[in-house]
C-alpha cells in the first residue's frame, strides 16, 4: 500500500509540472527566513542609534533603503515582473537608452528617467484608482473602529489637522515619505519578494500569491518585524491590513495599488490621531 501511495503521489507531481519539488520548497523557505532574520535584526540596530551623529536622523530612511535594495536584488532574481516590482514598467531596463540612439547625450540617465515616468503614469493612474475605490470601503469601518477603541474625550478637530498653509505643506511632505520611505520599501520587500518567493515554494510556474499560507505567512513576518524598532503587542495589529496588502496584491499581480493603499492607511491613522487624540 505504502508503494501504492507512492506511485500514486508520483503520479500527480508529474501532471502537474508547474509544482515545485520539495527541495525547491525547502530551499525557498530558508531563503527566506535567513534573509527576514538579517533585515528584522538590522532593523533592531538602526532603531538603537537614535541620538547617533548622522545615522540617527535618518534611521527610517536606512530601513526603507535596507528593505528595498533586498527586494529588488532578491526579485531581480525571480524576476522583477514575477515579483511585482515593474511599477508599471519604471524599474525595467530601457531597451534602447537615450545615450545609444544617434545624435542624443544623456550621460546622467535623465531622459530615460523622464520615458519611464511617462510610460509608466497610465499603470500608475489605475493603480491608485484601485486604491482609492479600496479604501472608500474599507476607511469608514476603520474609521468607525478607531472611535469606539481610542474613546476620543473631544470632536474631531480640523485645527490640529489641517488648518493652515504650514500644516498643508506638512501633509505634503508625509505623503511623499509615507509613499517612498514607507510603503514602497515595505511593499517592495513583504508583497513583492517574501508574498513572491514564499508562493514560488508552492508552485514553480504559477505562484498561489493568494493561498492562504501564503497570505498569513507574509503577514505575520510583517507584523514581527514592526517590534524590531517599537517592542509593543500594539505593533502587532498591523498584521490585519498586512492580509489585505497581500491580497490586493495578488489580484492586481504587482505591488502598485497596494502601495498606494499602504499609504493612505497610513495617512488615515495620522489625521485620526491629530484630530481625535491630540
Amino acid at each position: 500500500m505504502a508503494a501504492q501511495a507512492h506511485l500514486v503521489h508520483a503520479a500527480a507531481m508529474s501532471a502537474r509540472p508547474d509544482a515545485a519539488s520539495t527541495p525547491a520548497r525547502t530551499s525557498a523557505y530558508k531563503e527566506v527566513l535567513v534573509v527576514y532574520a538579517a533585515v528584522w535584526v538590522v532593523t533592531f540596530l538602526l532603531s538603537q542609534t537614535e541620538g547617533v551623529p548622522l545615522i540617527g536622523e535618518h534611521r527610517g530612511e536606512l530601513v526603507g533603503l535596507l528593505f528595498l535594495a533586498c527586494a529588488m536584488t532578491l526579485g531581480a532574481r525571480m524576476g522583477l515582473e514575477r515579483a511585482g516590482l515593474t511599477l508599471g514598467g519604471l524599474m525595467l531596463p530601457d531597451p534602447e537608452p537615450a545615450h545609444e540612439r544617434p545624435g542624443m547625450r544623456d550621460p546622467l540617465g535623465v531622459l530615460d528617467l523622464l520615458r519611464g515616468i511617462r510610460g509608466a503614469l497610465p499603470a500608475a493612474l489605475r493603480e491608485t484608482g484601485v486604491a482609492l475605490v479600496v479604501a472608500l470601503v474599507v476607511f469608514p469601518p476603520f474609521i468607525f473602529g478607531f472611535y469606539l477603541y481610542a474613546e476620543p474625550m473631544h470632536p474631531f478637530g480640523w485645527s490640529g489637522v489641517a488648518s493652515t498653509p504650514a500644516q498643508w505643506a506638512e501633509w505634503g511632505q508625509l505623503l511623499l515619505a509615507q509613499l517612498l520611505v514607507v510603503a514602497l520599501p515595505e511593499e517592495a520587500f513583504f508583497r513583492g519578494y517574501v508574498q513572491t518567493r514564499l508562493a514560488n515554494a508552492t508552485h514553480a510556474t504559477d505562484p498561489r500569491l493568494r493561498a492562504p499560507s501564503v497570505l498569513l505567512a507574509q503577514a505575520v513576518l510583517f507584523a514581527l518585524v514592526h517590534l524590531a524598532s517599537v517592542a509593543h503587542v500594539t505593533r502587532l495589529a498591523v498584521f490585519f491590513p498586512a492580509l489585505l496588502f497581500g491580497l490586493i496584491r495578488a489580484k492586481r499581480g504587482g505591488i502598485g495599488a497596494a502601495l498606494v493603499f499602504h499609504a493612505l492607511c497610513n495617512l488615515l491613522s495620522e489625521v485620526l490621531t491629530r484630530g481625535w487624540l491630540s
